[in-house]
């Protein structure tokens, strides 16, 4: 599957999603604008992309790792990149635990709350 269809079906689902919104009764939550400040969200959009880039360019991981100095290699696990991924994904999912003080009191403002 080439970047483009990808990019393509992403694309697709974001509007069949906004037209499912408008003929039914799906509603977005109200504080849907601040989701994208959020970390999780950027820590899972980093994710994602990380790994179509991979997936669409595998030898690109592979031509950054012998592009680095013998030294750097020495202390770099070569495993390391198949971690990154999934490691974001981790964090993504333990930032949703972690308050954002900004996002708070800009949500309590739209909701009404002093």
């Amino acid at each position: 599957m080439t970047f483009l269809v990808w990019l393509l079906i992403i694309f697709a689902m974001i509007i069949v999603l906004l037209l499912i919104r408008k003929y039914t009764s799906l509603e977005f939550v109200a504080h849907a604008k601040l989701l994208f400040k959020a970390w999780s969200v950027w820590l899972g959009a980093i994710s994602a992309a990380v790994t179509g880039y991979m997936m669409q360019f595998p030898n690109a991981a592979l031509d950054a790792w012998n592009s680095l100095p013998p030294d750097v290699k020495s202390f770099i696990p070569p495993n390391l990149l198949g971690y990154i991924s999934p490691t974001l994904m981790v964090m993504a999912v333990l930032a949703q635990y972690v308050r954002q003080n900004k996002l708070k009191d800009r949500a309590d403002q739209m909701r009404g709350n002093p």
